[in-house]
């Protein structure tokens, strides 16, 4: 399923099924940048074509499930250590699950690719929490749960996360550019306070949250200042008290991203 083809509306109907089935993969979005398609990796269309195969009936049963595939690549991501060139989040948004989510997705999408990739993921790392939810990863095997914050931001399975690929950061880099955020709204999604009302979230630490955000990108093209502006919503899972002392980021569930403004 591809964002692309969707509206922000659908966000909570995507995250009731999720919370059926287990939220495991992520269906994400890419955010266009400007000029950095030829540092891309080949889109999912190219590679069909020029990747032999067997047909889709004949493949095994695991490799069409999404759920199986994400685990693989799950499985396949290195795990990312805590990083300190970039400060935690503390204070008294710790404390309080919306100002946590804003805080934590304006950081997020404030991204100066003129510096480390690396840090900015590390940074996600940081600020990483685990939940024994089964609706949240009853899917996920024990030993990988430590790895879902920075793959949901990170592993796009074809389609777009919130941090762009190193071969994206990297030509967005030869652009001098970087972005500034304006967070605009933070909701719990009603699929998720109807899941908690009715007794089905067995884990009194972990929530839901819905984050709208403006996201604009600053880079130089043929030697001038240029601007882009997306709408970007964001929607995922935090654990806080009372079974941890401070709010900390699980997963990205859903993420889209519509352009706004042109150069």
């Amino acid at each position: 399923m591809s964002w692309r083809t969707l509206r922000p509306y659908a966000i909570a109907v995507i995250l009731a099924a999720m919370l059926v089935v287990g939220v495991v993969g992520v269906m994400l979005t890419r955010q266009e940048a400007p000029d950095t398609r030829s540092a891309s990796p080949a889109s999912p269309a190219s590679e069909s074509s020029s990747i032999a195969g067997p047909p889709p009936s004949q493949a095994p049963a695991q490799q069409a499930d999404p759920v199986v595939r994400d685990i693989v690549r799950l499985r396949a991501v290195s795990q990312v250590l805590p990083g300190t060139r970039e400060p935690r989040i503390t204070g008294d948004v710790t404390q309080q699950p919306d100002l946590y989510a804003a805080e934590f997705v304006r950081r997020l999408l404030t991204q100066d690719y003129r510096a480390s990739r690396d840090a900015h993921v590390a940074w996600v790392q940081g600020e990483s929490a685990q939940t024994t939810e089964p609706l949240v990863v009853g899917l996920v095997p024990k030993e990988l749960r430590g790895r879902l914050a920075v793959f949901s931001v990170t592993e796009s399975g074809g389609q777009g996360v919130p941090i762009p690929t190193a071969n994206e950061w990297a030509a967005l880099r030869v652009q001098n550019a970087y972005t500034t955020v304006r967070v605009q709204r933070v909701d719990e999604p009603l699929a998720w306070s109807t899941a908690v009302s009715s007794g089905r979230i067995s884990d009194p630490g972990v929530t839901g949250r819905e984050v709208a955000a403006s996201v604009t990108l600053h880079y130089e093209k043929q030697g001038r200042p240029v601007t882009a502006t997306s709408s970007v919503a964001i929607t995922l899972n935090l654990q806080g008290p009372p079974t941890r002392s401070t709010w900390g980021f699980v997963t990205a569930v859903t993420y889209s991203s519509l352009p706004t403004s042109a150069p």
